[in-house]
């Protein structure tokens, strides 16, 4: 995972997923990226040992006073997660 937020404005939306409402963080993730027709399952490293998925469950768990999305690179796709739902982007550049 890298720690700089790319420029999503510049990139193309390969996937968005609303998330349903009892459905886990990593389910809606997974999700996410199978409609970007990339299963995660076939990758050497699971998403969960690259990102403190408790930490994004904690923070976006229960109302929130102003919306809070939290971007990151996965894969090498920047990813941006919403209580509402969780958005795939075309990858980075090898930088």
């Amino acid at each position: 995972m890298r720690s700089q937020s790319p420029n999503l404005a510049e990139r193309d939306v390969l996937a968005t997923y609303e998330r349903e409402g009892d459905e886990t963080l990593e389910m809606a993730i997974a999700r996410a990226f199978r409609r970007a027709g990339i299963d995660v399952m076939e990758r050497d490293v699971p998403f969960h040992e690259m990102v403190d998925v408790d930490a994004l469950r904690d923070l976006h768990r229960g109302p929130h006073p102003t919306p809070i999305r939290t971007t990151l690179v996965l894969y090498d796709h920047p990813v941006t997660i919403t209580g509402e739902a969780v958005r795939v982007y075309a990858p980075t550049d090898a930088e």
